[in-house]
């Protein structure tokens, strides 16, 4: 059986100090995540369910139980998961291209989210789907799931997780002359009835880091590295600068190379919020963006 608790046992430092001031700045929990723990008795003080004004003494151990049961309303559905990682907390998939991450409307199925879903009701789980990091529908690579609120939350919380990385591979059209920088410019979201984003001064601010890997005649291998988290933040920003990915539709025009956006989330490096460690994730390029430097390498594979 799974250990779902968080556990502090209370040193020298602590005599006096409330339960509530531990819960916040020890243990670094939500406002809302504690008013839930508090309305379900789940905060216990050496095994006694305790108020959050107690005060705590030198050798108390206190023990949260962050393993909520939970109604998941997404439609279970066996489609194939591909899991890279998984434990109390995370669980870390392989999307791949073609495969939405959320149902885009009620009851909706054939999602990333209905595969999770089936998942975990085949092992007596029921839990919401909580994506911390999402793509697109064309996009591949790694998702990070948060098995509960508890790493809900921690996992954006800079001093309870204060790495959180997401790297990308990307095949760009033209040739990038700067073997590295970072683009910092506002993304907004004109008409909401259209996906498309745009740059413009009053959008939200958005910032990604890149770096040439490889330059081809008309092509750029680049690695990527989000600093925010924005809707189709890397499509909009290469874009704008005049180099969209190969194969985007959206933003740039289609590709006798590959027929999605070529772009891949390759890389996940995170501190996990219970254990203090680091997790780090790594994918091989997905096998149609390699298949596409193949044919930019060796045009004769195209016949």
């Amino acid at each position: 059986m799974k250990n779902t608790q968080l556990t502090y046992r209370a040193g020298t430092l602590d005599q006096n100090t409330l339960l509530r001031n531990i819960l916040y700045e020890k243990l670094l929990l939500s406002h809302s995540l504690v008013v839930r723990l508090k309305q379900e008795n789940r905060i216990k003080v050496n095994g006694v369910p305790a108020r959050t004004n107690q005060p705590i003494n030198p050798g108390d151990v206190i023990t949260i139980d962050v393993e909520f049961t939970e109604e998941n309303t997404i439609i279970p559905e066996p489609i194939p998961l591909e899991i890279i990682y998984e434990d109390q907390d995370f669980l870390v998939l392989h999307k791949p291209a073609g495969l939405s991450t959320h149902p885009s409307r009620k009851n909706g199925t054939g999602t990333l989210a209905n595969a999770v879903a089936y998942y975990w009701r085949n092992r007596g789980q029921n839990t919401i789907f909580r994506p911390i990091n999402r793509l697109d529908r064309d996009t591949s690579g790694l998702v990070l799931i948060g098995n509960n609120q508890f790493a809900h939350q921690a996992i954006f919380n800079p001093k309870k997780s204060p790495i959180f990385e997401r790297h990308y591979l990307a095949l760009v059209e033209g040739v990038l002359t700067e073997d590295q920088d970072c683009i910092d410019l506002p993304i907004a979201h004109p008409d909401i009835n259209q996906r498309r984003r745009i740059v413009h001064p009053e959008g939200r601010k958005a910032v990604t880091h890149y770096r040439v890997l490889t330059r081809f005649p008309q092509h750029t291998l680049l690695a990527l590295k989000l600093e925010t988290g924005r809707t189709h933040q890397i499509r909009v920003h290469l874009s704008f600068l005049g180099h969209p990915l190969c194969g985007d539709l959206l933003y740039g025009s289609p590709s006798p190379l590959i027929d999605r956006q070529a772009l891949h989330a390759y890389l996940l490096r995170f501190i996990h919020p219970r254990s203090g460690g680091e997790i780090r994730l790594e994918l091989p390029l997905a096998a149609d963006i390699k298949r596409a430097i193949d044919l930019i390498k060796n045009p004769d594979l195209h016949h």
